[in-house]
Formats: structure tokens, C-alpha cells, sequence
């Protein structure tokens, strides 16, 4: 889950989108980051993993990062303090006569606030690059570093999401394709599958409905371990899936379209899109709705891809 805006005053908002984790660091993709902007922050072109630095100024809170910062105190009492200037003046005669000089006026006192020198370094997670800050406790109870490290990611990138350091892994909802209806497991014969085909066909001419209630006989008398039915894009979409032969069988209620039958995982298949599953490398047989259907398939279902 993405964390974004341009500054923060607390850890309100970063604490409820981090959960219960404590240990984090907070990381952008090096992917989405212009060529440009890596060299801004001082990184070379292609950067590697262990790469470290402070981050150039790129804003105040970058400039803070790099420069510290000087802090008027009004709550305490003025003080004298010495000035020099170049200054001129004339003398009796009208002559200008310049020169350094100094002068003595009342001023608060400065306080100078210590530069923070918080670097981003470069890590993998899952075989990707990241920037990252450094490792933050989100349980420290003084929270101005978590803040100031958040503020120069966020002054930097716009945005980041935030890495679990003990689960090693980025912290939000994994996304979920909602592709796929997946029936319980176990044997799925016609006469179970049928009031499934028989639901989604219902709109079909009668004659038209035959067609498609062959087809999904045929592949159903295989005795399949599940049966998935698609929604939304993949509508009219169903996949027989023969676990123990790792075996796949992608049919549609269109005319047009073949019968795919895959020997690859069916979590990898379930996560493409139509175009992809028909381009993919992935090993499939694409078999085309002729005379030779019935045969093909079923040779096809016994593992017997070309």
C-alpha cells in the first residue's frame, strides 16, 4: 500500500497503515524513479544494492537533512552581540573613508540544531531494487527521526510503501484478481457441473446451448478435480483442472474460440489476461473446434500436449 502526500506533522496516519509493525524501512521502486531524479539525489546512473548516501537538497527538508538549521530563542532574554560590516563615512574635511567595522546590538540567542544526515541506501526485496531510508522503530517513543525520515521521502519521491523488516516483505493488501470462481475441491463430474454450464448458457438458443453443454461433457466425464468459472472480462470462461497430471483445460461458451489445455500451475494461469494466457511461452495446445475435437482433447487431457 502506497504511502503518499507531501509532509507530515505526526505518524498518525503512518502508524495506521503500517499495523502492528514496528521495524520498517520506508522504500520506493528504483522502476519508478526518473534517471534524472536518481542522479539528483547523488546516486550514480544504474545504482547497486549497498549504495548509500545523504540525499542532495531538493527542499527544506532535504536542506534540514543536509545543513542542520538555526532556531531564534524568543522565550529567553536578549543578548549583546558583535557585528562586523564594511561600512564608509566622511570625515571633517568631506573625504569618504570605508572599511570593516562592527557595531554591538541586542539579539535573542541562536540555538543551532544539528543536521539529522539521514541517508537512502539501495536493498532488494523479491528481486527488485529499492531506494530506501533507513531502518526506522515505529515504536520509539520519541518519534522526530520517523517523522523527518518520512518528510524526505515524501519531498523526494511523493510517496513510498513501507518494508516489514521482519516479515521481509512490503506491508499492505496483496492485490487479488477477482477472475476466477473456483468450485470446492474434489471430483467434479457432469451431472455437478451441469447446472453450472447449464446457469451461465441460459441466455443462449437452445441449439446453441447443445453445443456448449457437448463440450463441457466431454472434458467433465475426465472426472476434474475443480472447476473454476470466470467473471467479469473472463465471463463464459470455465478451466477443468487435473491436478495430479498437472493438466489444464481452458474452454469458452464463444463459437469462435479454441479449446487451451496447459500444463503449467493453474496460479500462474489465473493471474494473466486473456491475450497474455494466448501469447504466453507457457506450454499449451491450442485445439480448434472440428471433427477431431473429441479425440484431441481428450489426448489432450491425458497429458498428451504436442
Amino acid at each position: 500500500m502506497k504511502f503518499a502526500g507531501k509532509s507530515v506533522r505526526s505518524l498518525t496516519r503512518l502508524l495506521k497503515v503500517a499495523g502492528d509493525v514496528t521495524k520498517v524501512r520506508l522504500v520506493v521502486s528504483i522502476d519508478s524513479i526518473s534517471e534524472e531524479l536518481i542522479a539528483q539525489l547523488g546516486f550514480d546512473k544504474n545504482p547497486s544494492v549497498g549504495d548509500y548516501l545523504i540525499p542532495s537538497v531538493l527542499g527544506r527538508f532535504t536542506n534540514f537533512n543536509v545543513n542542520g538549521t538555526v532556531k531564534v530563542r524568543k522565550d529567553l532574554p536578549l543578548e549583546p552581540e558583535s557585528i562586523m560590516f564594511h561600512g564608509s563615512s566622511r570625515d571633517w574635511h568631506g573625504g569618504i573613508h570605508s572599511g570593516i567595522r562592527t557595531r554591538t546590538i541586542d539579539k535573542y540567542p541562536r540555538e543551532h540544531i544539528v543536521a539529522p544526515s539521514e541517508t537512502f541506501e539501495i536493498i532488494t526485496i523479491n528481486g527488485t531494487q529499492f531506494v530506501s531510508s533507513s531502518e526506522l522503530d515505529l515504536n520509539d517513543k520519541v518519534d522526530t527521526k520517523n517523522i523527518h525520515a518520512t518528510n524526505i521521502m515524501l519531498e523526494c519521491f511523493s510517496g513510498f510503501e513501507i518494508y516489514d523488516v521482519n516479515k521481509e516483505d512490503v506491508v499492505g493488501p496483496k492485490l487479488k484478481r477477482l477472475q476466477w470462481d473456483i468450485l470446492p475441491p474434489g471430483e467434479c463430474p457432469w451431472n455437478k457441473a451441469k447446472v453450472i454450464v447449464m446457469k451461465r448458457t441460459e441466455h443462449l438458443e437452445d441449439k446453441d446451448r447443445k453445443v456448449i453443454e457437448h463440450r463441457m461433457n466431454v472434458i467433465s466425464r475426465r472426472k476434474p478435480d475443480f472447476l473454476a468459472t470466470g467473471r467479469a472480462g473472463f465471463s463464459g470462461y470455465f478451466v477443468y483442472g487435473f491436478k495430479n497430471k498437472d493438466v489444464y483445460v481452458l474452454e469458452s461458451m464463444e463459437f469462435d474460440n479454441a479449446t487451451y489445455v496447459f500444463n503449467s500451475g493453474w496460479e500462474e494461469i489465473s493471474q494473466l489476461t486473456k491475450s497474455q494466457i494466448i501469447k504466453s511461452d507457457l506450454l499449451h495446445q491450442r485445439i480448434v473446434h472440428n471433427k477431431q475435437w473429441d479425440l484431441s482433447v481428450g489426448r489432450a487431457m491425458s497429458g498428451k500436449l504436442i
